[in-house]
């Protein structure tokens, strides 16, 4: 998709969303009926700055990953989020299973510890022995 396809497409998906459909309040003075720019950022994850960069045309290629991020935001169905992607990258939810998998296994690492059968378990080697009086 290119740069002026790619903008005209968020601004239109991002005018159609109402805030209610992803969670958020409607305010008492939006000039918009759509999502703002802010929203979508936060939705997102990404800086607003960056989102208005693509709107406008000014970003030169989004990664994969990111493309995925906005398509979730702006509750796109599958087809229209791989539509977002340029022919011959992979496809987004492969990517972002891969680092969700890899950030998982950084997070859990410290928690899990490998210990053989034949070791006695931790409460085990804390517990006060009573020695004979």
């Amino acid at each position: 998709m290119q740069r002026d396809q790619l903008a005209d497409f968020l601004r239109r998906r991002r005018a159609a969303i109402r805030p209610a459909e992803v969670g958020l309040a409607d305010g008492p003075r939006r000039r918009t009926t759509g999502l703002r720019r802010e929203e979508v950022a936060m939705l997102a994850g990404m800086s607003v700055d960056y989102v208005v960069r693509l709107e406008q045309g000014r970003s030169s290629q989004p990664s994969v990953q990111l493309l995925g991020a906005l398509a979730r935001a702006l509750r796109l169905s599958d087809d229209e989020g791989d539509h977002l992607v340029p022919p011959g990258r992979p496809p987004a939810a492969d990517s972002t299973t891969r680092l969700a998998r890899a950030g998982l296994v950084r997070l859990l690492a410290p928690a899990t510890t490998m210990r053989p059968r034949s070791m006695p378990s931790s409460a085990a080697w804390s517990a006060p022995q009573s020695s004979p009086r």
